[in-house]
C-alpha cells in the first residue's frame, strides 16, 4: 500500500504532536515508534495517528459555567482483515454431480445454519450490502470438499472475511468452554506524582468486594484527571476468548456505579447509546398489491440513563485494547465527552452486543455477532478518538498520562467520525440459467429451507420435519444433472409447506412436471377419476373417449398408486386441495405416446395408445367449466356470475345485467382476476365491517432449535390487527344472494370470501375451500425459479382458523360419478334448486278448525 503525499503529511503533523507531548516522558520510549513512523510506507505504525482528518468542530459543553471546546477526530484504524479489499474471486471448478455422503450432508447442513443466521440478523448484511449469497456459492463446494479441519477453518474464514466484521471468527470448542479459565486479576487503583489517578480494570477482574474497596479508597481524593486503563494484562495469552460480551459490561456497569466511580466522574445526566437487532417479520397491518411483505426492520433496547453528582467535570481518558469490553456507562460518558477512548493496538469486541455461536465442525464454531451499537447522531459501532500502534504497554500508559498533563483539551468528541467500510469486492455472480452450478443449487435449498424456518407464517402447521426433509434434499440437488431433476429437488422441499399458494414457478418448475399433456381434462368423483373435457383434436374422435370415461391407470400405475407416488409433485394445504392438484396435473407428462387404462359406461375396460401433446397443454382451456359467457340468466330470474370469467372491458355491462334478476349465483370456483372491490361495491349490504384478522410472527434473535423444538424454545412474538374493509357501495343489489365454492377456491378468491362473509348476506354451497388464503411474497431463487411464502396469516373475522382448514358452506354438495358421466354441474343444480326453493316455498294446506271440532 502506497502513502499518499497527504497521508504522510498527516503523519508527520501526527510526529510533531507526539514529539510535543512526550517531551516530559522522555524520547527513549517514543523514539522507535516516531522512526518507524518517519519511514512508514506500506504500513502504518505511529502515534495517536488522525486518519481521514476534518475541520475541527467545535461542541459547547457547560463545566463550571464555562464553555469548552472539544475538537473532533476520528481516528483510523488499518487492519488488513478489515481494511483491505477482498480480491476478486471466480467460483470453484464445478465438480461432478455428486451426492455428498452423510458426513459431507452433514457439513452442508451446518453452512446452511450458519449462512441463515447470518442472513436474516447480522447487521452488516441488512445497512453495507454484504454478497453474503455470492459468499455462499463460493464457500459450499469448498466446505463440501473439506476433508479436515484445516480446509474446513480455510473455507469459512475466507466466507466470513465478506463481512469486514473483526467480532465474527472461528473458535475451538476448547475456547468456547474456557470461559473462566484466565485467572482472576484483581483492580488495582494509584496515584502518579503528577496527580493523574489510574484505576486498572483487566477483563478477567472478579469484581468483588476487595476490588470494590480498592476503588472506593481512592474516591476520597478523586484527581482531575483519571485513566481507567481496561486492557487485557497479559495480551499474548492466545487468540480473544469467547465470551458474552453482554454479561460483561453488565458486570462492568454495575461495578462503575456500585463502588460510586460514575458518580464520581459523571456531572449532570447523560444517555447511553441503544442497541438494535433485526426484527424479522414487521407488524405493517393489511398489505397492499405492491408492498413487499419481507420488509424486516429494528428492535431497539430503551435508552439507559445515568446521573451523576460530580462537583467538576474531571478529564478521563479509557485506555482499551482488542480484549477491552466498554460498560453502557462508558460509553455513555465517551457520546457526552466526558471520556476519550484511546485504543492500544486497535478494538475488536468494544461494543457490548449479542453473540450467538454457530457449530460448523465437532471441535470448531462460528461466533456472530447478532446487534448493534446506536448512538443518537445515527453512527454505529465504537469508534476509538486515537489509536496507538506499535508501542509498548508502559509506553501507551505513559503517553496518556502526559497527554492528560498537557494545556492542550484532549482530542474528545461527542461523537467520532464514523467511518463507511468499503464494501467487499466478491463479485456477486448469481446464477439465472435454468441448471444452476452446484453453489447456486444448494443456495436454492438454503433459501427455500430458512424461509419456512423464519419467514412461513405457518410455520408450526407442518405435517413434515422440515430439518429431515432439508438433509433429504440436500444430495438431490448436488447430484441434479439437468434442470428439471434440480427443480424436482426444490420441488420435494417446497411442498413440505403444506400451503397450496406456496408455488414452486419457472420454466424448470413446468419441466419438471411435464411440458406436455393428454388431449383431456380429468375430475375426481366419489374417488374415481373421469374424463370432464376433451380436447377438440382429430385424433379423438377415433377413440371411445367421451366424457365421463373412467380413467382406471396411467403410465402403468392404478390410479391410486399414481397418486400415492406423485403425492410431493405440488404444495398443498390439505388433502383435498392436494388431491386437486394432483388431478390436474395427471395428464401432463413428457411428450410421446402413453398408455391410458379406461373404463366406459357399461363397464367395458381397454387400454388405449394416447399421444402426449404440448399443443394439448396450451390449447386446453384454464377453466373447467364449459366455454360460455361470464354472465347468463338462468330459469326463474336467476343470475349466474362466473367470477373467474369477469373481465375488466366488459364488466360493467354484464354485471348490470345480473343486478336486475331475483337472485344471484356467483361462481368462486376458480381465480380471481379482477380486484373483488368491483363486486362489493354492488353486492355489499354493509359497507363497512371487520372481514378478518391478520396474524404477524416476529422474531429478533435466532433460533438453533429444531423446528419441532423451536415452539417451545424459541418462542416468537404474535401481534394481531383486524382486517377492516370499506366499501363506497354503489347500487346495492337487494336479491338472494348464494355463492359456490370448493377446493379450487383458495388465494384471493377465499379472501373475497371472507369479505361476502361479513358484508353481504350470502349462503355458500360447495364444499371446504383450499385453507390458503394468506398473502404470499415470492422468494427468488437461483436458476430463474420462485416459490410464494406467506408472511402473515388471514384468520377469520372471529379469530379461527382458515389456513389448511378452509371455509366450510353451509350446505354440502360434491360431484357424483352419475353427474361428471351425464357432464352435469351438480353444485350449480342444487344451488339453482334452493334459490327457487327460497324465493317460491311450496304451499301448505291449512286445515279448517270447524271441522277438529
Amino acid at each position: 500500500m502506497t502513502v499518499s503525499p497527504r497521508n504522510m503529511l498527516r503523519r508527520h503533523v501526527v510526529l510533531y504532536e507526539a514529539w510535543r507531548i512526550a517531551g516530559r516522558s522522555g524520547w527513549r520510549t517514543v523514539r522507535p515508534a516516531l522512526f518507524a513512523l518517519v519511514g512508514a510506507t506500506t504500513a502504518c505504525a505511529g502515534v495517536f495517528p488522525v486518519g481521514r482528518a476534518k475541520a475541527p468542530t467545535a461542541t459547547a459543553q457547560q463545566s463550571d459555567g464555562r464553555a469548552q471546546t472539544r475538537v473532533r477526530v476520528a481516528a483510523e484504524l488499518r487492519e488488513a482483515d478489515v481494511d483491505a479489499p477482498l480480491p476478486a474471486e471466480a467460483p470453484n471448478v464445478e465438480p461432478d454431480p455428486a451426492a455428498s455422503d452423510s458426513a459431507g450432508v452433514a457439513r452442508l447442513v451446518r453452512l446452511a445454519h450458519l449462512w441463515h443466521t447470518v442472513a436474516l440478523h447480522h447487521p452488516a448484511v441488512a445497512t453495507r450490502g454484504v454478497p453474503w449469497d455470492s459468499a455462499l456459492i463460493i464457500a459450499a463446494p469448498r466446505v463440501r470438499a473439506a476433508t479436515d479441519d484445516s480446509a474446513l477453518l480455510a473455507a469459512y474464514a475466507r466466507m466470513l472475511a465478506v463481512l469486514r466484521d473483526p467480532t465474527a471468527r472461528l473458535v475451538t470448542t476448547v475456547a468456547l468452554n474456557a470461559l473462566d479459565a484466565p485467572p482472576p486479576v484483581p483492580v488495582t487503583a494509584l496515584r502518579s506524582a503528577d496527580s493523574v489517578v489510574t484505576i486498572r480494570i483487566a477483563p478477567s477482574a472478579r469484581l468483588d468486594a476487595a476490588d470494590s474497596a480498592v476503588v472506593r479508597s481512592i474516591l476520597s481524593s478523586m484527581s482531575a484527571r483519571v485513566v481507567l486503563d481496561l486492557r487485557d494484562p497479559s495480551p499474548s495469552s492466545g487468540s480473544p476468548r469467547a465470551r458474552d460480551l453482554q454479561a460483561a459490561a453488565e458486570r462492568l456497569d454495575r461495578f462503575v456505579w456500585s463502588t460510586g466511580l460514575g458518580d464520581a466522574l459523571i456531572r449532570g445526566s447523560i444517555v447511553a447509546p441503544t442497541e438494535r437487532t433485526r426484527r424479522i417479520g414487521m407488524s405493517l397491518g393489511v398489505p397492499t398489491a405492491d408492498e413487499d411483505l419481507f420488509a424486516d426492520g429494528w428492535s431497539y433496547s430503551a435508552s439507559r440513563h445515568y446521573r451523576g453528582n460530580a462537583m467538576a467535570s474531571p478529564r478521563v481518558a479509557i485506555l482499551a485494547d482488542s480484549s477491552t469490553v466498554l460498560a453502557p456507562v462508558l460509553l455513555a460518558m465517551h457520546d457526552a465527552a466526558i471520556a476519550s477512548v484511546i485504543a492500544d493496538g486497535g478494538l475488536r469486541d468494544a461494543a457490548p452486543v449479542a453473540q450467538v455461536t454457530v457449530p460448523i465442525s465437532s471441535t470448531m464454531a462460528a461466533l456472530v455477532r447478532t446487534s448493534d451499537i446506536v448512538h443518537d447522531d445515527g453512527s454505529v459501532g465504537v469508534l476509538a478518538d486515537s489509536v496507538i500502534v506499535g508501542l509498548s504497554r508502559d509506553s501507551v500508559a505513559g503517553l496518556v498520562r502526559a497527554r492528560l498533563r498537557a494545556l492542550a483539551p484532549l482530542p474528545l468528541a461527542a461523537r467520532p467520525i464514523a467511518r463507511t467500510r468499503p464494501v467487499a469486492r466478491t463479485p456477486v455472480f448469481y446464477d439465472t440459467t435454468s441448471y444452476p452450478f452446484l453453489g447456486a443449487r444448494l443456495l436454492a435449498g438454503f433459501r427455500v429451507w430458512s424461509a419456512m424456518r423464519v419467514r412461513h407464517a405457518h410455520r408450526d402447521l407442518y405435517d413434515d420435519d422440515i430439518d429431515q426433509v432439508f438433509e433429504r434434499v440436500i444430495p438431490r440437488l448436488e447430484a441434479a444433472r439437468s434442470a428439471d431433476a434440480y427443480a424436482s429437488a426444490v420441488t420435494d422441499l417446497v411442498t413440505s409447506l403444506d400451503d397450496s399458494e406456496a408455488e414452486l414457478r419457472g420454466t424448470s418448475a413446468e419441466g419438471a412436471v411435464g411440458a406436455a399433456a393428454l388431449p383431456f381434462r380429468v375430475r375426481l368423483a366419489e374417488g374415481r377419476v373421469f374424463i370432464r373435457d376433451l380436447h377438440g383434436d382429430p385424433m379423438v374422435s377415433g377413440t371411445p373417449l367421451v366424457v365421463g370415461t373412467e380413467i382406471l391407470a396411467l403410465d402403468g400405475f392404478p390410479v391410486n398408486a399414481w397418486m400415492s407416488e406423485h403425492k410431493r409433485m405440488r404444495a398443498a394445504s390439505n388433502e383435498w386441495s392436494r388431491q386437486r392438484w394432483m388431478i390436474e396435473q395427471m395428464p401432463r407428462g413428457n411428450a410421446g405416446e402413453a398408455l391410458v387404462k379406461v373404463r366406459d359406461a357399461n363397464n367395458r375396460e381397454r387400454t388405449l395408445t394416447i399421444t402426449r401433446s404440448v399443443g394439448h397443454a396450451t390449447s386446453m382451456p384454464k377453466v373447467e367449466r364449459p366455454n360460455g359467457p361470464a354472465v347468463r340468466q338462468l330459469s326463474d330470474g336467476i343470475a349466474y356470475v362466473d367470477v373467474e370469467r369477469l373481465e375488466s372491458a366488459t364488466f360493467d355491462r354484464e354485471i348490470a345485467a345480473a343486478l336486475s334478476a331475483r337472485a344471484i349465483i356467483l361462481d368462486l370456483r376458480g381465480t380471481l382476476r379482477l380486484p373483488d372491490e368491483r363486486l362489493l361495491r354492488h353486492l355489499a349490504q354493509r359497507p363497512q365491517a371487520v372481514v378478518g384478522r391478520v396474524v404477524q410472527r416476529t422474531i429478533t434473535s435466532p433460533c438453533a432449535a429444531s423446528i419441532r423444538e423451536a415452539a417451545q424454545a424459541c418462542i416468537d412474538v404474535r401481534e394481531s390487527s383486524a382486517w377492516v374493509r370499506a366499501i363506497d357501495t354503489a347500487s346495492v343489489f337487494e336479491g338472494r344472494l348464494v355463492a359456490l365454492v370448493d377446493e379450487r377456491t383458495q388465494g384471493a378468491m377465499e379472501r373475497f370470501v371472507l369479505s361476502l362473509e361479513q358484508m353481504t348476506n350470502v349462503t355458500f354451497i360447495g364444499s371446504a375451500t383450499a385453507g390458503a388464503a394468506s398473502w404470499t411474497t415470492p422468494v427468488s431463487l437461483p436458476g430463474g425459479l420462485s416459490v410464494g411464502i406467506a408472511s402473515r396469516e388471514l384468520r377469520r373475522a372471529d379469530g379461527g382458523q382458515l389456513q389448511r382448514v378452509g371455509f366450510a358452506p353451509l350446505i354440502d354438495v360434491r360431484p357424483t360419478a352419475r353427474g361428471v358421466r351425464a357432464n352435469e354441474d351438480e353444485v350449480l343444480m342444487r344451488a339453482q334448486q334452493w334459490v327457487q326453493q327460497q324465493q317460491d316455498p311450496p304451499t301448505r294446506r291449512r286445515r279448517d278448525r270447524s271441522l277438529r271440532q
